[in-house]
């Protein structure tokens, strides 16, 4: 077999390394002399091919290029020195929400922790391996992947900057995911659940099984806004009622997700038909308050939840754990273990799986992104995607 040589798409390859135009693959050469493929992809096939030099071939003569490397190496700064400047750039171009940013904050202070003296260009797979073992051994398998993501996003930014070759958070393995435990919301299960509530909870119920959204939202939907901001949950009502094809349209209900809130699909404008028009007339009652979900407590003493910003208005945190009691109280879901038992949240699947039976894609009334049946229009300059006039009848 003729000697595959190093093109200039493969220059500065490790030595033994080599890019086969061919088949645009990469390939190393053993030191039993055959060739294995590494793949298509040039940052794995180099991280590979440099871990195998290291192990298979460690007798390799003292040579001008590793003195000079030793000297860089002197030279080098530890990576904690520039974790600092690389999260500054990752906000600043990604962009990620207050609470994502608090998490990388920390996520941060561990990396600086723990690469307090090692060079960016010196971090190899076995760091990542005691890293995620130092602080993320006990952690769920979702929490550790995310673990491995961002110190791939990091060191992504760090070769970037220049200061290292390759990205070894690209050969860690992920763990398996559990299968999910929490069991979907049947409707006759919703319906025990919807009789024995309280008015309240009826309907932060009925709102999130007809806008598919979750208790963060439902909890801060106004009867009636007048300016439509970003991360404005309200309604906005017509004039007079319209006509359409699937029946009046009393107004729209703008609703901001903030799961996703520097997404295009983050501000969702969902039409008031007759299913939400009722739901939230029947809401009203003697209690004054400018939210639909609304209720008095019975300690007005008590200090106000940081999720909420008057004193009628319900908390998420509220909502799902009243839930939860009523449901355990009605006992219709008492055959399954606590960790089985669906909370407020399986609502929207439950709200998801309906529409979708009926023909009406979900995707876009659920705040997710690349829907296919939505209109985006500006108000105020904001992006708005409206969703089709829908409505679940039970």
């Amino acid at each position: 077999m003729a000697r595959m040589r190093k093109t200039k798409s493969a220059a500065s390859l490790p030595e033994h390394l080599y890019y086969d135009s061919r088949r645009n693959t990469y390939r190393i050469k053993l030191v039993t002399g055959k060739f294995k493929s590494l793949g298509v992809n040039r940052e794995i096939a180099i991280s590979i091919a440099k871990e195998y030099n290291r192990l298979a071939r460690s007798s390799v003569g003292l040579t001008a290029e590793s003195l000079l490397e030793e000297q860089d190496l002197l030279n080098e700064q530890p990576f904690s020195k520039e974790v600092d400047r690389l999260l500054h750039r990752i906000f600043q171009e990604e962009r990620p929400s207050a609470v994502i940013k608090k998490v990388m904050r920390n996520d941060a202070d561990r990396v600086k922790v723990f690469f307090i003296k090692t060079p960016g260009s010196q971090i190899k797979l076995e760091h990542v391996t005691e890293y995620l073992e130092h602080y993320h051994a006990n952690s769920s398998a979702e929490v550790y992947n995310r673990k491995i993501s961002w110190l791939k996003k990091l060191f992504s930014y760090a070769i970037d900057e220049g200061f290292m070759e390759f990205n070894p958070a690209v050969l860690k393995k992920k763990r398996r995911l559990d299968d999910k435990k929490r069991k979907r919301l049947k409707i006759e299960w919703f319906k025990e659940i919807h009789d024995a509530a309280p008015l309240w909870l009826k309907t932060a119920m009925d709102l999130s099984l007809q806008t598919s959204h979750s208790r963060a939202e439902i909890s801060r939907i106004k009867y009636k806004i007048y300016d439509i901001k970003s991360k404005t949950c309200g309604c906005c009502w017509h004039k007079q009622p319209k006509l359409t094809a699937n029946g009046l349209e009393y107004g729209k209900m703008y609703i901001h997700r903030r799961k996703v809130t520097n997404k295009d699909a983050a501000n969702v404008a969902i039409p008031i038909g007759e299913k939400l028009k009722g739901i939230i007339d029947r809401s009203r009652d003697s209690l004054v308050s400018e939210y639909i979900v609304h209720r008095l407590p019975i300690k007005c003493c008590n200090k106000l939840s940081k999720d909420v910003k008057h004193l009628t208005q319900v908390s998420p945190t509220l909502i799902s754990k009243t839930f939860s009691k009523i449901r355990d109280q009605v006992g219709c879901c008492n055959h399954l273990t606590m960790a089985e038992r669906p909370t407020f949240h399986e609502i929207r699947a439950l709200s998801a799986f309906l529409y979708n039976s009926n023909g009406v894609n979900p995707q876009a009334r659920m705040a997710h992104t690349d829907a296919k049946s939505t209109q985006i229009y500006t108000k105020n300059h904001i992006d708005w995607v409206e969703v089709p006039y829908a409505e679940i009848e039970l």
